[in-house]
This record gives C-alpha cells, structure tokens and sequence, in this order.
C-alpha cells in the first residue's frame, strides 16, 4: 500500500499564518509525489492554548483518513528544503532556519518540537502527547521522555565529562554549604573557578524559578548557578540593582567547568563553560558593593536568607580565585586539566603566583576546607558529606534522530525563556508537573495522552487538501 501522510497543524487565532501557511503548504506540495492531507486543528478560546492535546486530536483525523504516518506542525514553519516522505522511525524536522535579522531560535539537542514526524505505530505505542500541558512549553520534553521508557528509537549524543575524579563535597540542597571569609575585591581584575557536578533537579513549587547556587558573594547575589531553565548561569548586579547576567544554552547536568573572569579596564565580564567562551555581560559602570559581604559561599546563595537561599544539590570538587585575568590558553588548559593542583603552573597555565583562595576536596582536615594558595582563608564546612565520586568519561543523553531540513519562520512573539526567566507563568507550571512528577512516577504517562482524549468538535470544513475543524477542549 502507497503511504499517506497527515500534516496535523495545531492553531488557534493566527489569522495571517492560517492563510500564508495554507497557500504556502498548497504550493509546495504540488510538484511533491506524496499522498498527504493537512489537518489545521483549531481551539476555541474557552481556555488557555494546549498543542499537544490538539496534536492528539489531529492524530485521530489523520487516522480516520488512512494516513500511515504524520508531522506535526507549528503554523509559523514554512518548508524551504524538507522531505516530508515516510520513514520508520520518529524524525525531528526542523533543524536550520533561514532567520531575519530579528529573530532567533534557541535550540538545544533535545529539542523535539516544531515539525515531527511519527509512523503511527509508534505514536500509538507511546500513547501520543500529554492532554495535560496548558499554554506554552514541555509539551515536547514530555514527548521525548515517552519515546525513551517505550524504548522508541533513538540517537544518542555523549557530552564529556570534565576535571579529575575522586574526592567531591556532596551538597544536599537542603542546609550544605561552606563558609568562607570574604577576600574578594571585584575593584580589581579577577578570575573565578569551580567545578562542580549538578543533581537531577526537584523543583520548588513556591519558587517561581530555581537557581542551584555553586559559588556566591550574597547580598544582590555574584553567583555561578544551575538553574531550573536547564542552564549554567552566571548572574551579578550593578550598584542600582539591575541585573548582569550569561547563561550557557540548555544543557544537561553533567560534571562541568566555569570560569569567570571580571575585567575592571572594561568594566565586563566574560564566561567560559569547559574552556569555550559562552558569552558576556553588558557594560555596566559599577557593580554592587560586594565588599561589605563578611562572608562568600560555596553551595549556597545564601544560608541567612529565608527566602530562596538557593541551596545547590550536587557534588563540587575545586575552587579558585584569582586576583588577575587569567588568558583564554589558560582558561582553556585548566578547564581541561584532570590532573595538576592548580597551586603550580603547567602547560599553558602561568597564573599560580595570582592565585588568592583555593580549595580541593582532597584536602581537607577536621572538616575544614584547606586553601591551597598559602593565603590561610580555610573554608567552614556545614553539612556536607566527602565522597568518592567516580562517574563515566561521558555521559549519555538520548535525543531525536534528526533529517536535516530548512525552514523560514514567520514572525510571532516569543514564548517562553526570555531575557532570564519564563515568560509566562503557565510555562512554571509545565516545568513543575515534568520535572517534580512525570520524570519521577512513569504511570502518569500511562493513562494521560490518546487513551483518555477528550474534545467537541464544533464544525469541520474541507477544501481540497486541507481539512480545518474548530474543537473545544
């Protein structure tokens, strides 16, 4: 039997992409030798916008209409160079874009959303979308989790692992830190280290965002975090409070290095994640005044703070803090050293003599953090325990096969992760239900997707190839 494709397309008051995408679809399958129909499945709006539950109802259209497998579309996603034809297993589509100066596309190698494809069987075997995400986002990160525990196929990416094994502080997230005299003088030049390995994250539900704090001078925090975005953050604040911020792009928990340098001639501030540069700071004229801090800490922003201390979960093995800009050959040859203390130079490492705190999990005596650069300012430990920590050389995560394609995007406003946190509140609210109930309890999946699908369909229309149904959900 020839195979038929569903275009199932979920839409809902985008009057101008409706018929742009129509027109646009209409021509380009033309001169394509593939059976298909498109399904423009559109919400009332009784509630907030829920495109999985409309990918779902799409689903069983394409169904009805014999179609043997299906891609799911955003309406804003119009196909320059895209083989929409049949395959075996599920494809993520949209993988390069041609972009306008204004726009931008924050992708990340798990990222499942835009323009799928699915055999049906397969999506049947998962049990389709979740009905349960509302508004914008993890309506794709829950779609991807459940082609992992059906054992869907799928690639496999290895991030590597970085920095020595061994020795670690573990934090429990709860009341772990480690206390340390403030010797920091941000009037000068400097350069801060850390390497550490985030926990799995559980999120708190009075917190409208999550940072898991490695390294912080508290007050208007100057902090290295991993946050509930699934990004490495670094976040400090002028002297009139307003935020200076870089985040790395989304990526998983695995044992990582920062480096931070703060440089005074230009007043900005640099990043580097595993030795790569990941962005800067705006300029800024001065920073907040840090030096009245008594105190900076590892493992917390804050343990005095009642409010969003922000306790890190996870295990941190080393430290240090310069009292000059340590060059990118250096940056680059300590984020990749497993072997060398830092207290001596090596390779391209010459910056030891500038070296004004460091702290290595492997020296420590009667639960006091030894500094290592000679200065004396041993670091206080709370409730941490020393561990043996040994972990694979890489580690694994598993993401979309991919068919290389070429879109352009229409312009719409931008949803979820903007400037540095969610957009919209609902985008909290899906977060939550993932990552505190979904990635923890596997039978929510189970009676929550096309099993349980409910809808009214208010009126269909049909006009060659396009089928438009207005639903209620």
């Amino acid at each position: 039997m020839r195979n038929k494709l569903g275009i199932i397309v979920p839409y809902r008051n985008r009057p101008n992409h409706f018929n742009t995408f129509c027109n646009y679809m209409t021509e380009y399958f033309s001169n394509k030798d593939i059976r298909h129909e498109i399904f423009i499945i559109d919400q009332d709006n009784a509630k907030q916008f829920n495109r999985g539950k409309l990918l779902n109802i799409g689903f069983k259209y394409a169904e009805k209409a014999k179609c043997n497998y299906v891609v799911f579309h955003d309406i804003d996603m119009l196909p320059v160079d895209v083989d929409y034809s049949y395959s075996d297993i599920p494809l993520h589509l949209s993988t390069n874009f041609l972009l306008e100066p204004e726009q931008k596309r924050d992708d990340f190698d798990e990222y499942f959303g835009g323009v799928t494809l699915f055999p049906v069987e397969d999506f049947r075997k998962i049990n389709g979308y979740s009905n349960k995400y509302w508004a914008w986002g993890y309506e794709d990160t829950d779609l991807l989790y459940r082609c992992v525990k059906a054992e869907i196929p799928l690639n496999s990416i290895l991030i590597k692992n970085m920095g020595r094994k061994g020795k670690f502080l573990k934090f429990n997230g709860i009341n772990s830190y480690v206390k340390t005299k403030n010797i920091i003088d941000l009037n000068n030049n400097s350069t801060f280290f850390i390497s550490f390995y985030p926990e799995k994250l559980l999120l708190n539900h009075e917190n409208s965002s999550d940072e898991f704090t490695t390294f912080s001078i508290p007050g208007w925090d100057f902090a290295v975090s991993y946050t509930s975005f699934s990004r490495y953050n670094f976040c400090t604040f002028d002297s009139s409070h307003n935020a200076l911020y870089v985040n790395s792009k989304i990526k998983t928990n695995y044992k990582t290095n920062l480096v931070v340098t703060l440089n005074r001639d230009e007043n900005k501030i640099k990043v580097y994640q595993d030795g790569e540069f990941i962005g800067e700071t705006p300029y800024y004229k001065k920073l907040y005044f840090y030096k009245k801090e008594k105190f900076f800490y590892l493992g917390v922003g804050n343990p005095n703070r009642e409010k969003k201390p922000n306790y890190f979960v996870g295990h941190i093995d080393s430290f240090a803090y310069f009292d000059s800009i340590l060059s990118e050959s250096e940056i680059k040859e300590i984020s990749t050293n497993d072997v060398y203390l830092l207290r001596r130079d090596f390779g391209d490492y010459k910056s030891s003599k500038d070296l004004k705190c460091y702290y290595d999990a492997r020296y420590i005596k009667k639960y006091i953090l030894t500094d290592l650069s000679g200065n004396e300012n041993h670091g206080e430990i709370f409730n941490c325990d020393i561990v043996d920590l040994d972990f694979s050389d890489y580690k694994e995560i598993k993401v979309p096969h991919k068919r290389e394609s070429l879109f352009k995007l229409l312009n719409h406003d931008n949803n979820g992760f903007i400037g540095n946190g969610w957009k919209d509140q609902a985008t909290r609210w899906n977060q939550l239900r993932f990552h505190n109930e979904i990635s923890m309890n596997d039978d929510l999946i189970i009676n929550d997707g096309l099993i349980d699908l409910n809808y009214t369909e208010h009126g269909k229309q049909k006009i060659n190839k396009i089928t438009h149904i207005n639903v209620g959900l």
